[in-house]
Parts: C-alpha cells; structure tokens; sequence
C-alpha cells in the first residue's frame, strides 16, 4: 500500500506547489515582459539617438569634407572608410592621433586645423577647416 501512496503523494505535493507558484510565475512572466520591453525600447532609443547626434551641419561638413572616405562615423551616411581610426568612441579615448596626444577638446582642435604640424608625415591631410567648422566638427566628435 505504500508503494502505492508515495507516488500519489509526490503527486499531490507537486500540483499544490505548482499551483502556489502559479502566482510567483505570473509575476515572473510580468517581470520578463517588461525587461524585454525596455531593453527593446533602449536598442530603439539608442540608435535614434545615435542618428539625430550629427547635426545636419555636422553631417553636411562631414560628407563634404569627404571625412567618411577614411573614417567610419557613426551617425553619417556612407562614412565608413578603413584608411583611418573609426571615429566611434572618439570622445571615449584616453589619448588621440595614435597615443600621441590626450583626448581634449584643445587637441581635438589643433589636430582638425593643422595635423601635419602635431604629427609630421600623418595620412591625415590638411582638410582646410575654418575656425567654424572645426567647432561644429568637434561638437559632434564629443557625442561619439
């Protein structure tokens, strides 16, 4: 008879856990649903973001200039050159013009006026920026 009765017990004991959990398990689907929500919101957000961080002057300077024919930029459509650094996590780095300067605002600028006269025999021509364009330019370079 006890054989019998410990299998319907462990049977019984399953369904009344299973059924206690039911509500822990509605919670946890819940839980789940919002995670995967927000984290799809987030991915959404953040390529919007990404998108809108180039100002339409920067973009226009930026394809102009024909930057992404070197650079990969993020944000600017059909710039993604190989020749030179990607320019994603530019504003990220430490130090810039392959370790030779730190990462700052004053540099940045410097190297965009004259790169030749910060690192003499660089690929990176001369682009002939204004004062003005440098400013934009490195206004987007920081949101990367």
């Amino acid at each position: 008879m006890t054989l019998v009765l410990q299998p319907l017990r462990m049977i019984v004991a399953f369904c009344f856990d299973s059924l206690r959990s039911v509500r822990l398990q509605g919670q946890i689907r819940t839980f789940a649903t919002l995670v995967g929500t927000m984290l799809v919101l987030l991915a959404v957000t953040m390529t919007a973001s990404e998108n809108a961080m180039a100002s339409p002057e920067a973009k226009a300077l930026l394809k102009t200039k024909a930057c992404g024919s070197c650079h990969f930029i993020p944000g600017v459509k059909g710039a993604y050159g190989k020749a030179g650094p990607a320019l994603k996590g530019l504003s990220k780095r430490v130090r810039i013009v392959g370790g030779t300067l730190q990462n700052n605002t004053k540099n940045l600028k410097a190297w965009l006026k004259n790169p030749q006269s910060i690192k003499p025999g660089t690929l990176m021509p001369n682009m002939g920026l204004s004062d003005e364009e440098i400013e934009i330019v490195v206004k987007y370079l920081n949101t990367l």
